[in-house]
């Protein structure tokens, strides 16, 4: 009986760690891939206004407010000045994967964001 309650226990313990494991991604996150999915040489209006939006919140990480600001400066490419920020992002060992993933798809813009970035954006935005 003891056995089984600890072979449940268990089952429930590594249950719940694999539902945060694969939890949504934060509604920063999802807005600003969101906005990059859309993306055509410069943000729209209502991009920026979400965008700003990302900024202002106080719930959103540093770096999720660096990157929509980044994005929200975006005219065909990332300005020169946001650059640094972004690389440092991609650069930092303790930065989320998703951080990563946005700050190197915005480095990377040339118009529009690649194929292959839409896809890794997909993803986030979910």
């Amino acid at each position: 009986m003891r056995n089984s309650l600890r072979v449940l226990s268990a089952v429930i313990v590594l249950g719940f760690a694999a539902g945060i494991a694969n939890a949504a991604e934060s509604k920063a996150v999802q807005t600003i891939a969101g906005v990059l999915i859309g993306l055509q040489h410069i943000p729209s209006a209502d991009a920026k206004a979400a965008l700003a939006a990302v900024a202002e919140d106080k719930a959103s990480t540093a770096d999720e407010r660096t990157i929509a600001k980044a994005l929200s400066n975006v005219q065909h490419k990332v300005a020169a000045g946001d650059k640094p920020a972004l690389e440092a992002i991609v650069a930092d060992g303790k930065a989320t994967a998703a951080a990563k993933t946005l700050a190197g798809v915005i480095l990377g813009l040339n118009h529009f964001p690649s194929a292959a970035d839409k896809e890794k954006l997909t993803a986030l935005s979910q």
